[in-house]
């Protein structure tokens, strides 16, 4: 557990462009499962190491803990009803960013004198602009609650985005992007 990567994932996303999904199992009725234990996290991540810390792994655990709790549900190591377990996974991407002064994203840019021909005094009329390419890690983080007898998936919730790279920030948005998936796509039952 000391390793796990907690390719921050997605949830390490600026939860502002994070993509939050989830889906739910048509035969399951997440209301009558009343207890949960966790499983051994499913982690694939690259060589850094601050995405295998233990630190972010308790962040997970402990966002997900609380919004179960928010839903009538609590641990039970012994006898749970449900088994919790979350996978993540990060990949270099590289991205490209154009800049045309004048012009509409991203085809068309500016016009200008070019160097070349024509009758124009400063050469023919052309395009301006530039672009520029960086890497940048995306991270993805899932969330598993399956039934403990059948091992069925009961529901799935999803978050995919950039990585920072500063921990105290990743863990915000771990917390915060937990809260919106499970907020969005497993509302808390209303009594009354």
């Amino acid at each position: 557990m000391g390793s796990v990567v907690f390719g921050m994932i997605a949830l390490t996303v600026s939860t502002t462009f994070a993509q939050i999904s989830a889906g739910i199992n048509p035969k399951a009725n997440l209301g009558a499962y009343k207890t949960f234990a966790w499983l051994e996290p499913d982690v694939k991540a690259g060589p850094n190491p601050m995405y295998k810390s233990e630190l972010l792994h308790n962040t997970v655990k402990t966002a997900v803990n609380t919004e179960l709790t928010l839903r009538g549900m609590k641990e039970d190591e012994q006898a749970p009803d449900a088994l919790i377990q979350f996978h993540t996974y990060t990949q270099q991407r590289q991205r490209t960013n154009y800049n045309y002064p004048g012009g509409f994203y991203p085809y068309f840019g500016g016009w200008g004198w070019g160097r070349w021909g024509g009758f124009f005094p400063y050469g023919g009329l052309g395009w301006g602009g530039s672009h520029s390419q960086y890497q940048y890690t995306e991270g993805t983080l899932v969330v598993d609650i399956l039934d403990a007898k059948t091992k069925e998936v009961l529901w799935e919730g999803v978050v995919q985005g950039t990585l920072n790279g500063k921990i105290n920030r990743i863990q915000n948005q771990i917390t915060d992007s937990v809260n919106k998936m499970f907020k969005k796509h497993y509302p808390v039952p209303v009594v009354g």
